[in-house]
């Protein structure tokens, strides 16, 4: 069993998947201005790139792993139908279930993210700070940087020590951790050319082992 692993998606996924961010919503949520997201549940199937849609768009974290925006549900537009059952994104969902283990029936969240610089020239992309989000597996997949540095994913061995990674998710990084056991969280991302916003992109994958449609 691995507690953490650096994957890769192809070009041309990362190419496939790209466009499908510059759509995404704010939200009324505290960090829903810098962090546009859209939200989707899918049940893996018996066919090894075959995943089913679940009617969900509400998005709920108990403030035990959620200190920012614990206890509230959010609700979120499901990410678009066209992008969820793209070649880009089967590659990167069964990049998920085959390094896991992940069985049929297993129910994961996905988390379409784009953290976009404010007035500032500043965002944070995790305003939790050092967390794990009470799953059993975690994947980040860096799909673009735009007009920014910083926005590292950080990794540490318990909530208290120094992190023991710093790694920016370039353009097709697939970072999955065993969030059970490891803790992250992020830098904020700085613009470098102040005469536009800076731009993050990135998919969050999740799933609990135990979490399976009965």
């Amino acid at each position: 069993m691995h507690l953490l692993r650096l994957d890769r998606l192809s070009a041309g996924a990362v190419r496939q998947l790209s466009s499908s961010f510059e759509d995404l919503p704010p939200t009324d949520h505290k960090d829903g201005q810098y962090r546009l997201r859209r939200y989707s549940v899918i049940e893996l199937m018996i066919e090894p790139k075959a995943i089913k849609e679940l009617p969900v768009n509400t998005f709920t974290q108990t403030d035990e792993y959620n200190n920012f925006q614990g206890n509230i549900e959010r609700q979120f537009e499901n990410i678009d139908k066209d992008t969820l059952n793209s070649e880009g994104m089967k590659e990167l969902i069964y990049s998920f279930r085959m390094m896991n283990n992940l069985p049929p029936a297993t129910l994961i969240d996905i988390h379409q993210m784009r953290v976009v610089t404010l007035p500032d020239g500043s965002a944070e992309v995790s305003p939790e700070g050092v967390h794990q989000d009470g799953y059993d597996f975690i994947s980040m997949i860096g799909i673009a940087r735009h007009n920014i540095q910083g926005g590292h994913l950080l990794v540490y061995l318990n909530k208290d020590d120094e992190n023991f990674i710093s790694l920016p998710l370039e353009n097709g990084h697939m970072v999955t951790l065993k969030d059970d056991e490891l803790w992250h969280n992020a830098s904020p991302i700085v613009v470098v050319d102040k005469g536009e916003r800076g731009y993050m992109d990135a998919f969050i994958l999740t799933t609990k082992i135990n979490k399976r449609k009965n």
